[in-house]
């Protein structure tokens, strides 16, 4: 149990405050995170299929050539369902599960699913990007041309490698008890990394999709929807990784408590005859009793 201790002239120290906002946060923010990745996913779909060109498993023919846009399509979508859906959830899988799970086994089970079918979607998204550029025709696309292209190996290496490593440690052939509590915090924070990075690419490659439109595509105006869309996706992005992230931050810690020789000091130096001060009397309270209620 923690003492709250007592302040420099004798008073006791208050436990600590909490907003109404938090943290950690409250169920409002959890239904906002849901309700934008929702929105995220429904901007990405109608972009997709409303205006650049739909999707397909093979390219369309065209007189000299072929229309690779429905193939390379899968990739933006697939990466929406990977970051900001599974990832998302895989996140927050231990603090505000969409799902609520029967006890901690099962929590764990539910968190490897969903980090299971964000990396299936990542490698499928990586592989219709390229499957779009080398089949293209009269002549294929250069692949990994761009920062976007970088950054995404380096996600999904990071995302793999995040796998690998979770996987081995808590599920088969698992590591020992003190092993796996000291690789938590390394473990909690290459998530919520890979998350933030993966987030951050799809901003990068949205922005690159949008140059090329307003390059190539003639879009009817800098307003117009096609132009719209990717702008309103980014700014989603931003707000969907903050109110993930947030539910991660740490709450106000509880007031440092005093030693017995501090206590005493106090004591002393506050006329009580330099003996120590009764528990009752500068406010020394017990910060677990106090938060029982």
């Amino acid at each position: 149990m923690v003492s709250l201790g007592v302040t420099e002239d004798g008073g006791a120290l208050a436990p600590p405050v909490r907003w109404w906002l938090g943290p950690p946060p409250p169920r409002a923010v959890t239904l906002l995170t849901r309700v934008l990745q929702l929105a995220v996913a429904a901007t990405m779909l109608t972009w997709v299929l409303g205006y650049l060109g739909g999707l397909n498993l093979s390219p369309r023919p065209l007189a000299g050539g072929n229309d690779t846009g429905p193939v390379f399509n899968w990739h933006p979508l697939l990466l929406t369902l990977a970051f900001p859906v599974l990832m998302a959830e895989a996140v927050l899988a231990y603090k505000a599960p969409l799902v609520e799970q029967r006890d901690r086994t099962a929590t764990k089970m539910y968190h490897f699913a969903l980090h299971t079918a964000a990396l299936v979607c990542t490698i499928l998204g990586v592989i219709a990007a390229f499957v779009s550029h080398t089949a293209k025709r009269p002549a294929p696309i250069p692949n990994l041309y761009s920062a976007h292209s970088w950054l995404g190996l380096a996600v999904l290496s990071l995302l793999a490698l995040q796998y690998a490593a979770g996987a081995f440690s808590y599920l088969w052939p698992k590591l020992s008890l003190a092993n796996r509590q000291a690789l938590g915090p390394l473990h909690r924070f290459l998530g919520k990394a890979v998350f933030t990075a993966g987030i951050a690419t799809m901003a990068a490659g949205i922005q690159e999709k949008a140059t090329f439109v307003q390059a190539f595509g003639k879009p009817p105006g800098l307003h117009a929807a096609i132009m719209a869309l990717p702008a309103a996706l980014v700014v989603l992005l931003l707000v969907l990784a903050l109110v993930v992230l947030f539910h991660h931050a740490p709450g106000a810690a509880a007031p440092a408590p005093a030693s017995v020789e501090q206590e005493r000091l106090i004591a002393g130096s506050s006329g009580s005859g330099g003996g120590p001060a009764a528990e009752g009397e500068h406010g020394v309270h017990d910060y677990d009793d106090l938060h029982s209620a």
